[in-house]
């Protein structure tokens, strides 16, 4: 098992694809709050806060899914999984240490990208407001990006193709959802739906908005299709050949 986790590590690092990942990840959490510091109005004042940071989290959580769709198919499509085949006992660990290394991949940007935002932040015109509620939302937020690029991961494994791990979770995030709010027909299932209740958890933790909704039931909403597309992706993994 070890191995497999250490085989996964090296052959992320190796690529030179992932220092640009980095950069364009932690870039996500410094870049905007710079960009309006560059062109700061003072009709719009007021200091950055947890919702702003957590604007340049929902960037992060785009390129999240991009790494991970992007990467996943790749890799299987350029013989690595194949490899991996050949030289572990187990094609089940291989899955689950390329997802545990994606996952520690992209902790660790969020985990240095928030200090950077918190520094653009104080050096913002209006200064830097955080709360007490801000962590609890930043590290609800992190969790919802790891479920979304899970679900890439999961995409790219079935369908072994970058334009569709890529394509299909933020299509459905920023078009399909969209279109079903707002078509009335629809009302009663677009709360169940996993942008939708991410997004409904992420203004219940901040105070921003309530639901009629237990916030378990909403969370087994994002959960749900996440979990169902990881089983797919193991059986199909564990069956097919390699490519």
């Amino acid at each position: 098992m070890i191995a497999a986790f250490r085989a996964e590590l090296r052959r992320l690092i190796s690529l030179r694809s992932t220092g640009v990942y980095a950069v364009m990840l932690l870039g996500c959490f410094f870049g905007p709050i710079i960009i309006m510091a560059a062109v700061y109005d003072a009709e719009y004042q007021g200091p950055i806060d947890a919702s702003d940071i957590g604007k340049c989290i929902s960037i992060f959580h785009v390129l999240a899914i991009i790494f991970s769709g992007a990467y996943t198919a790749t890799e299987i499509r350029s013989g690595s999984t194949a490899i991996a085949f050949l030289t572990q006992t187990s094609r089940y660990l291989s899955l689950v240490a390329h997802y545990v290394v994606e996952g520690v991949f992209l902790v660790c940007a969020f985990a240095i990208g928030i200090p950077l935002a918190l520094l653009a932040g104080m050096l913002y015109p209006d200064g830097l407001e955080i709360g007490v509620g801000a962590l609890p939302y930043w590290g609800l937020y992190l969790g919802i990006v790891l479920v979304w690029s899970s679900m890439a991961t999961s995409i790219a494994v079935i369908t072994r193709s970058v334009a569709a791990a890529v394509a299909t979770p933020i299509t459905w995030m920023l078009l399909i959802e969209q279109l079903l709010a707002q078509i009335p027909m629809f009302d009663a299932i677009t709360p169940w739906l996993p942008f939708a209740a991410s997004h409904s958890l992420l203004a219940r933790s901040l105070g921003e908005a309530t639901s009629v909704y237990p916030a378990l039931a909403t969370a087994f909403a994002i959960l749900s299709p996440a979990f169902l597309l990881g089983v797919l992706s193991f059986t199909l993994h564990c069956k097919r050949d390699a490519p």
